[in-house]
């Protein structure tokens, strides 16, 4: 990968979460200085598991091959070799007969790749130097200079103390501070909304795991469908964990806008997936720390731009979306791709040049994660037996399997080829503007 010998301008990171440390390694890789701020005391990510698609595989590898080194050390896939090319086997959560044949069978290239999140954040941050990060830095505004597209943005944080850089990212997640700038507080994308589903996840030592599920279903993906509700179980940590997440569409609105997360009692649980297969509320009963997770995503309404100037966004910031394909990850790793390509672009020579970058970003990534995002919503409606298409297996099937494909197949090197000669048009006009 080609690497320019240095660029003249500094880009600030607002978030240190996956998105905005890859951002941050990928930017350095190719000599474009960066810093990240923070608004924690330290780096940390909530102790969930991640899925990670074909598609995600081969942006983490254009970011930088280090990233896709780092994930490869915490990946971990279905442990029977004859299931390696599985992403998930479905069955009916609902049914309480011995009959474990699945209803019908989702397959990759890669099978399913997932890991810790924490886990990967731990090795991801080898890979980034000390002095990049500051932490303690929520972001209160930004303050643009007038009439000088040239002169440095100002970020004032909570804390008082202030700080310039030439282009500003946001990589600060489904809350995102930066989302409500580059969109306008009054916009209705500034906050995400509630999808109506929520989630109890956690997980569950794999020997207790295979006690209560039996080897075959603990240490291999599988989803659990049923009326309003499904589970998804998969194996962590090289197989020395089962990762649970148990997903409930309600009528009822989340009680915190503030707070994604809620501490939740198993007996909570256990009336909310009445009906369930008994053997699953027993191993829901097996998770130690049981937490209660909204999905919030910004369907309802989607951000109508993700740059703004010299300001953009990217992830979860820009297109938070529900994790019902494991979509996610691979959006963000796509987005920090063909972002770091335009800055690290030989053409892109001076601050008054990242408008376009941004721009370019915006038209290049906005219209697939806002689909992936709607589909998504979709799909765990597909889980959980409410779209027309009901409890057929057969349409069910033949829909994720078009859904995924278009996910999957994804070229991140044609995006970044289209992108670039997007920006490079776009800064052909800017050069002719400048000399009329």
């Amino acid at each position: 990968m080609p690497r320019n010998r240095g660029k003249s301008f500094e880009v600030a990171i607002i978030g240190g979460g996956i998105a905005g440390i890859t951002l941050a390694i990928s930017l350095l890789k190719r000599n474009v200085p960066c810093v990240i701020y923070e608004q924690a005391h330290t780096f940390g990510e909530v102790g969930a598991g991640l899925g990670i698609s074909p598609n995600a595989l081969r942006a983490m590898t254009v970011c930088d091959p280090s990233v896709s080194m780092a994930f490869d050390k915490v990946v971990s896939g279905n442990m029977w070799e004859s299931k390696k090319g599985i992403l998930f086997e479905f069955f009916d959560g609902m049914d309480d007969t011995t009959d474990l044949t699945p209803r019908f069978t989702i397959r990759n290239s890669t099978g399913l790749r997932g890991c810790h999140r924490g886990h990967l954040v731990n090795e991801l941050l080898k890979l980034l130097p000390n002095d990049v990060t500051r932490f303690n830095k929520q972001l209160e505004r930004i303050e643009e200079p007038q009439g000088d597209d040239s002169g440095k943005l100002r970020m004032v944080f909570r804390d008082g103390t202030v700080a310039e850089a030439d282009a500003i990212i946001g990589c600060d997640g489904i809350k995102s501070r930066m989302r409500e700038i580059v969109v306008g507080h009054s916009d209705p994308s500034a906050k995400c909304s509630y999808t109506h589903k929520f989630a109890y996840r956690g997980m569950v030592p794999m020997d207790q795991a295979v006690e209560v599920l039996g080897e075959e279903r603990a240490v291999n993906a599988t989803v659990w469908t049923g009326k309003d509700m499904h589970m998804v179980t998969y194996p962590v940590a090289h197989g020395a964990i089962c990762n649970v997440v148990a997903y409930r569409s309600s009528t009822s609105d989340w009680p915190s806008e503030n707070q994604l997360t809620l501490p939740t009692q198993k007996g909570d649980f256990l009336e909310d997936f009445k009906g369930f297969r008994p053997m699953l509320l027993r191993f829901m009963g097996m998770v130690r720390n049981l937490d209660r997770w909204a999905m919030f995503d910004l369907g309802d309404y989607p951000v109508p731009t993700f740059a703004k100037g010299r300001m953009c966004i990217i992830g979860d910031a820009a297109h938070a979306t529900t994790p019902h394909h494991g979509a996610g990850a691979g959006l963000c790793f796509e987005d920090t791709a063909v972002l770091a390509s335009l800055l690290a672009d030989d053409k892109v020579r001076t601050s008054t040049d990242i408008e376009a970058v941004f721009a370019a970003f915006d038209t290049s990534r906005r219209k697939r994660s806002q689909w992936v995002v709607q589909k998504s919503r979709r799909g765990g409606d597909l889980y959980e037996l409410r779209t027309e298409v009901g409890n057929d297996v057969q349409k069910m099937a033949q829909e994720l399997r078009e859904i995924l494909a278009v996910i999957w197949d994804f070229s991140i090197e044609d995006a970044i080829g289209e992108a670039v000669d997007d920006l490079r048009k776009r800064l052909v006009v800017k050069a002719e503007r400048a000399n009329i």
